[in-house]
């Protein structure tokens, strides 16, 4: 026990001016001009745009939202979890309605989930069509790379998605 105390001893001071000098220097993320703290439907119509795919704003009964697509099917991403300042905590990622031409079995949906390394998810609804989504959390704020990463992975997880509903 004693030998550990000593160890302790000898390695804690080693620790913490490396631990201060990175809070020192570290800068709060807010702070970037690169982040986005609110994240709107306009951040969002851009970051796909910026992809180089169509984007227009639309409105629903559900909410606005931004309408896409890619390899021949429409995707749409909305945010969620608003409050009343409009600072949303996800979004979501959607695809529009499919009925395969072969019925899905639980093992061809995994064989999607893990081919797409859980990129999307498939769901069937209660219009009995399936949809590829995807959920991502913002709370905190994320980056404007981050955001066009994550559309540019639906966007070609959609093209993943096609081609599975065309078996």
């Amino acid at each position: 026990m004693a030998r550990l105390a000593h160890v302790v001893a000898f390695a804690f001071p080693l620790v913490l001016p490396s631990a201060t000098t990175f809070a020192a220097s570290n800068t709060p993320a807010a702070a970037s001009p690169d982040v986005l703290t609110g994240v709107t439907v306009e951040n969002v119509r851009d970051a796909v745009q910026d992809g180089g795919y169509r984007a227009q704003i639309k409105e629903d009964s559900t909410g606005t939202y931004v309408a896409s697509a890619s390899g021949g099917q429409s995707f749409f991403v909305s945010l969620g979890g608003c409050d009343d300042k409009k600072v949303c905590k996800s979004i979501l990622f959607e695809s529009g309605g499919w009925t395969p031409k072969t019925p899905l079995t639980v093992d061809a949906l995994d064989k999607f989930h893990y081919d797409n390394s859980g990129w999307g998810n498939v769901a069937k609804y209660n219009d009995g069509k399936y949809y590829a989504n995807y959920r991502v959390t913002i709370v905190g704020g994320v980056t404007k790379a981050w955001l066009q990463s994550n559309v540019e992975a639906f966007a070609t997880t959609m093209e993943s998605f096609v081609a599975f509903m065309r078996k």
